[in-house]
């Protein structure tokens, strides 16, 4: 099969990789591509071979199994448009994956000499595969256990090296002021050399300290794109912790914006928009390739969509007109079940439960006995304080009455915010969110909004309390207002827990829809064949005698 120059070119202009290059240059790019045809089932290359070419996809389903010492350690699919291969090629060593065919793959793929001259004629293609090699790396360093079922990560990604060197700057100040203080206490009195010197290693000390809280609050901060979301996970070191998400299928636009200093050194904020919410991700390196990859990601996951959509429809008009179903090789589905199966076993203030299919979420145990420390330390207080009442009132009527409201005022009190505690709930359905607070003996108020209409999750565990004890505030956005999940136990599970169900949630209704349009479409047919059997006549009218 040998494709034409427009079809490369046409490949090449839906890829994020090449989507700043002109129609001459994709051209150019395309005329050093060559074809080649991977039956299913065979392989590629293996782990271990020497990296001889760089590879797109222009159709079908390959399996990329990641080889470390002799063991798979993850896997992924590469589908039409994805770009693979680069990461050896840009290292210079051997394969560190196999790649093999799931189905029958047409593949473009460009040599070593040719892939080396795209790299000196367009850096900016140079950058956005050294970026994206660099995502895979990066993948080893992050915690995904809060992907679900079926969610594969496509892109990660740090703040740019720019920025961490433009933070260190406040730590190279002090660093050449402590220098400046050595060397005044060179030329300096006698009696005054010790303050020079104590004062420049004070400085010096307080360079080295927060240049390695830079460091380390730079390597916290991830950026991440999977086949289901946009996530921007934040720690700044020993004060707060917050994961911002919204899903692909909700963005509207995806912008960039940089700053004088941003342009030099190449970095800048990516705000990826909901109909209403955004997802800020600041100092982005080569933020104009990060746009494209995450329209390249929302587009794919609509067309995705559209394509189960089509199938669907053709496999039910094949039955319809009595042929066998065919058997395709899909990417691995979502599950239309939520994980939730992580309730917790034991806990004396039990903060989540589940009954059925709802999960209820209580605050953070903190929160309840912050609440009660002083009613707790003034109950305490009274009973050591008690014999010094009955001294000051012997067998007195008024001092057993002082002493009972001593006593059963601060238990009161307790047991009040305790029932106020378990009063204030937050609620998840597989349909709703549900927040209700109710005042013991007073007021109570609930707002609920359907999972369907969530544009964006966020979490945040703020202060070193809330990042130990881990607990902390889940925001919903919701069209034009939020609700907010405030100081719930393990934030990050309960964020996890509503996008699950937001997921299991919009799977029900795409199948619910596509087998209202499988069925719409069998009947369509169905008196299409009625109707051809008598012959494309239509039956005469009777007259009115």
């Amino acid at each position: 099969m040998q494709s034409s120059l427009a079809e490369r070119v046409t490949l090449l202009k839906e890829m994020a990789l090449f989507r700043e290059l002109s129609e001459p240059e994709l051209e150019q790019i395309g005329s050093r591509l060559h074809d080649y045809l991977l039956a299913a089932n065979q392989l590629l290359y293996g782990a271990g071979d020497r990296a001889e070419n760089f590879y797109l996809v222009a159709d079908g389903l390959l399996l990329n199994q990641e080889i470390r010492e002799g063991r798979r350690v993850g896997e992924t699919t590469l589908e039409t448009g994805d770009a693979f291969g680069a990461g050896a090629l840009l290292a210079g060593g051997a394969r560190k994956a196999a790649v093999s065919a799931l189905r029958d793959s047409h593949l473009f793929y460009m040599t070593r000499p040719d892939f080396n001259w795209m790299l000196n004629q367009y850096p900016r293609v140079a950058g956005g595969l050294r970026q994206f090699s660099m995502g895979k790396q990066l993948k080893g360093e992050v915690d995904f256990d809060w992907l679900e079922e079926g969610e594969k990560v496509f892109y990660v990604a740090r703040k740019h090296i720019g920025y961490l060197w433009f933070r260190l700057t406040r730590s190279m100040g002090l660093a050449i002021l402590g220098l400046l203080a050595f060397l005044f206490a060179i030329g300096a009195p006698s009696g005054s050399q010790f303050y020079w010197v104590g004062g420049g290693g004070l400085l010096l000390f307080g360079a080295v300290g927060l240049g390695i809280w830079e460091a380390l609050d730079w390597r916290n901060d991830f950026y991440i794109v999977t086949n289901l979301r946009v996530v921007w996970l934040e720690q700044v070191l020993l004060r707060s912790s917050s994961c911002t998400e919204a899903p692909l299928a909700n963005i509207q636009s995806v912008n960039v914006h940089s700053s004088l200093m941003g342009r030099l050194l190449g970095f800048g904020d990516v705000i990826v928009r909901t109909y209403t919410g955004t997802v800020k991700m600041p100092s982005v390196g080569d933020p104009m390739n990060t746009k494209h990859l995450i329209e390249d990601y929302a587009a794919r996951l609509k067309k995705e969509s559209r394509h189960a959509k089509h199938e669907s429809i053709r496999q039910a008009v094949r039955e319809t007109l009595g042929y066998a179903p065919e058997a395709e090789v899909q990417p691995a589905a979502r599950s239309a079940l939520p994980l939730i199966d992580r309730e917790e076993r034991f806990s004396l203030f039990k903060t989540r439960t589940i009954q059925g299919d709802t999960i209820t979420y209580h605050k953070h145990w903190f929160s309840l006995l912050s609440n009660l420390f002083l009613p707790t330390l003034f109950f305490i207080g009274v009973l050591v304080g008690l014999p010094l009442i009955f001294q000051g009132m012997p067998n007195s009527p008024i001092g057993w009455l002082v002493s009972l409201a001593a006593v059963v005022a601060p238990v009161a009190v307790v047991l009040y915010r305790i029932l106020d505690w378990q009063n204030d709930i937050y609620v998840l359905t597989p349909d709703s969110l549900i927040d209700t607070e109710k005042k013991p003996l007073g007021s109570e108020v609930t707002k609920s909004a359907p999972l369907a209409n969530v544009l964006s999750l966020e979490n945040h565990k703020v202060g070193l309390l809330g990042l130990l004890l881990n607990f902390g505030v889940v925001r919903i956005n919701v069209g034009d207002t939020a609700l907010d999940f405030e100081s719930v136990a393990n934030p990050v599970q309960v964020q996890q827990d509503i996008f699950a169900r937001m997921e299991a949630l919009k799977v029900n209704q795409e199948q619910g829809q596509v087998e209202d349009e499988r069925r719409r479409m069998t009947e369509w047919l169905r008196v299409y064949e009625q109707e051809r059997g008598r012959g494309g006549q239509a039956p005469g009218r009777q007259e009115i005698k």
